[in-house]
């Protein structure tokens, strides 16, 4: 997957590489790689990693801040390490009026890349500085403005609606909101803008990131990419929650849709994987929108469910299945890998333990959304020093 850059960087980059000879990169102030060279035949890990993740790994941002690059006016030599993989390289910091917005880095595992020609670079890096000077200050303006335009406040939303069109990036038309969260309740942390269109905004919001996806069709594709681009962040798993379509106007009820839609994602993220959920596939989850897992859960689990709930698992496990599959006995006893007749025996233990009739349609309406919302009210595990995020 080629990386979306601003127009010109990539060809920004390229020149670095012709004028050079080095293979060379360039990342954001967050490390997130913005573009790469080819060179191909001269890679270390650290350069591999970057370009297969689109972003330099948490050790290897400790490593590099210890070397002074938040503070290099100039360019700074990186020395080899052999220990982890790591070949020599220069970091020219990409600075425009004394603010760092990004760094090019060169690979000159032999030494052969003198420091002097590097000042040769000094035109070429200060267009690159200009394009992430822009980007960077735009995405600053608006990051706040998209995060009051889901707020419930509607003066607030009013306040960002008319920042978002005095800077004119204000998606038109419909849009879709999307909200990512890791497992474990930690904050997402920023997403790689430079990895999606550039008509997709990004904020932060609490600890979600919220982004407003401009037309329909591409949303899906939109959330998957960004849930991605933080699995690097967070290996235990990334979802994401897209909404209806909405205008900006009613981008708040759109965010609301799209937490529901993320809830019900984070039930469901394998481990060390990315899940996507949008709200026209949430059925009566859509419930989420209103409240939390847990109180729906409080009020849909009647004394019936919860003497169901507090008896044998396996009964439990049976009649959630038998529930999913819409009633069906012999996909029910395929699930389960046993027999219709223990089946049938399990259903009837169902029905004695708890009252519900399983050939009524309220009464499995009802066990069904008892135990879909006592799973989804579940907390996962916290991250060390995280809340669980309930995401109400």
């Amino acid at each position: 997957m080629s990386t979306p850059s601003a127009p010109g960087l990539q060809e920004l980059v390229d020149t670095v590489a012709e004028l050079t000879g080095a293979p060379t990169t360039l990342e954001d102030r967050d490390l997130h790689l913005v573009a790469a060279s080819g060179h191909e035949d001269v890679v270390d890990e650290v350069r591999r990693t970057s370009i297969l993740r689109r972003r330099s790994d948490a050790a290897v941002q400790e490593a590099f801040a210890a070397f002074g690059i938040a503070r290099a006016r100039g360019p700074l030599r990186v020395p080899a390490d052999p220990s982890s993989g790591r070949m020599a390289r220069w970091c020219v910091p990409v600075r425009w009026r004394g603010v760092t917005y990004g760094y090019l880095w060169l690979l000159d595992p032999g030494g052969r890349l003198e420091e002097h020609r590097l000042a040769q670079l000094h035109d070429v890096v200060d267009a690159v500085a200009a394009t992430l000077a822009t980007r960077s200050r735009t995405a600053d303006r608006t990051a706040w403005a998209v995060g009051e335009l889901l707020s419930p406040d509607a003066a607030a939303r009013a306040a960002a609606a008319e920042e978002l069109a005095r800077e004119a990036v204000l998606p038109a038309g419909e849009l879709r909101v999307v909200a990512v969260a890791p497992v474990g309740g930690e904050a997402a942390g920023p997403v790689n803008a430079w990895l999606l269109p550039r008509t997709v905004l990004v904020a932060p919001v609490g600890t979600r990131a919220a982004l407003l996806v401009p037309g329909g069709p591409a949303a899906a594709d939109v959330a998957a990419r960004a849930a991605g681009a933080l699995l690097a962040q967070h290996p235990a798993g990334v979802a994401a929650g897209v909404s209806g379509p909405v205008t900006a106007a009613g981008a708040h009820t759109g965010w609301r849709q799209a937490r529901a839609a993320l809830r019900a994602a984070l039930t469901a993220v394998p481990r060390g994987a990315t899940a996507v959920r949008g709200w026209e596939e949430l059925g009566t989850l859509r419930l989420l929108a209103l409240a939390g897992a847990a109180d729906l859960a409080a009020v849909a689990v009647d004394e019936r469910a919860r003497r169901l709930l507090a008896g044998d698992p396996e009964l439990v496990r049976t009649a959630r299945t038998y529930l999913d599959l819409a009633g069906s006995a012999q996909r029910t006893a395929a699930a389960l890998g046993v027999h219709r007749q223990t089946l049938y025996h399990r259903l009837r233990r169902v029905r004695e333990v708890s009252g519900y009739d399983l050939d009524d349609g309220t009464d499995r309406l009802a066990l069904h959304l008892a135990l879909t919302l006592t799973d989804l009210a579940r907390p996962a595990p916290a991250a060390p020093g995280h809340p669980v995020d309930d995401l109400r």
